[in-house]
């Protein structure tokens, strides 16, 4: 399956994708101004390290296709981040509809039952995983591996994604990620946390979802690209010898 390209999805898709984004990096928030306007706010805060791409290439593209004339994209590099912040009551309201909270999202949040009814649960998992997603690249011993995971405070929301990985095929596990600490002046908050490891895994993971987060997609690609070499490499190799090769070619 190609990349995501906005311009062929249908309004329903586009929305199930940006409310995927807006369950990993998302908020609403409701306010009163010094003169007493009411304000609808919508804001999505990603990494300035690393998101540019996903916000310039993917999530203001996504926002203008709403009617939006202009996205601005907020530096916020003194928190390390990147922000869009923009009233809108329609989007607002009907991203509230689907029981998305107003504040802080809390543990409670999940994907509503519309987007399993409608068939777009594939659009919103893409979105979420592209905000609080991860694809991680480890060596052990001397050959990198690729590993899928995401993490957050709602447990019946990672299950949900857990579960949908695991119907498109894709085998991995759920898991507790850190414990609430009690005894903690900043009270951590319990996290959960799904991970499914091997290139099968990511194979099925682009074919089935894709990646549009383009950090993402670069160190899939980057991942194959090794991954053929490698493969060349140690063809027709004994396994004892492989184990003392080392292929760097991989930069992260």
């Amino acid at each position: 399956m190609k990349s995501f390209d906005i311009n062929f999805l249908t309004d329903n898709q586009k929305f199930a994708l940006f409310y995927g984004i807006m369950l990993g990096d998302g908020c609403l928030s409701h306010y009163k101004t010094k003169d007493n306007r009411e304000i609808f706010a919508i804001s999505i805060t990603g990494s300035y390290a690393d998101d540019q791409d996903f916000y310039n290439k993917i999530l203001t593209p996504l926002l203008k296709s709403f009617g939006r004339k202009s996205v601005t994209i907020k530096d916020r590099s003194y928190a390390g981040a990147i922000e869009i912040n923009f009233p809108n009551k329609e989007l607002f309201d009907e991203i509230h509809f689907y029981g998305f909270p107003i504040g802080k999202k809390g543990s409670n949040i999940e994907i509503p039952k519309y987007f399993y009814d409608k068939s777009l649960l594939r659009y919103v998992v893409a979105g979420f995983m592209a905000t609080d997603g991860s694809l991680v690249l480890t060596k052990n011993p001397n050959k990198y591996y690729p590993r899928i995971e995401g993490n957050g405070i709602s447990s019946k929301l990672i299950k949900q994604v857990h579960a949908y990985f695991q119907v498109i095929g894709m085998n991995g596990s759920f898991y507790l990620a850190k414990r609430k600490n009690f005894n903690s002046k900043y009270n951590v908050q319990q996290q959960y946390r799904f991970q499914f490891n091997g290139k099968d895994n990511l194979l099925t993971f682009n074919e089935k979802i894709n990646f549009i987060n383009p950090k993402h997609q670069k160190k899939f690609e980057e991942f194959l690209n090794y991954s053929e070499l490698y493969d060349r490499k140690i063809k027709g190799i004994p396994t004892q010898i492989q184990k003392n090769m080392r292929l760097t070619t991989l930069s992260g």
